[in-house]
């Protein structure tokens, strides 16, 4: 299942990569991508849509305290 969230607060498209590959790895992800552009983050996954949110809300705080995921 497919969960899309706005993300805001990434400075640069590298960034965004980087983030979507830790979302990735997070375990009951099994895709994450970001558009750098569209400020979106597309998230594949069999978790609920809360499980989701948490985990990439939290992913993206540990990266930087300047990322917000919606």
């Amino acid at each position: 299942m497919k969960h899309k969230f706005k993300i805001t607060g990434l400075d640069c498209p590298n960034c965004a990569a980087k983030l979507a590959d830790i979302i990735s790895g997070k375990e009951g992800i099994d895709s994450a991508k970001i558009n750098f552009l569209t400020e979106r983050l597309t998230v594949e996954s069999e978790l609920a849509l809360s499980e989701v949110l948490s985990i990439s809300k939290a992913a993206a705080r540990a990266f930087s305290r300047d990322i917000t995921v919606e």
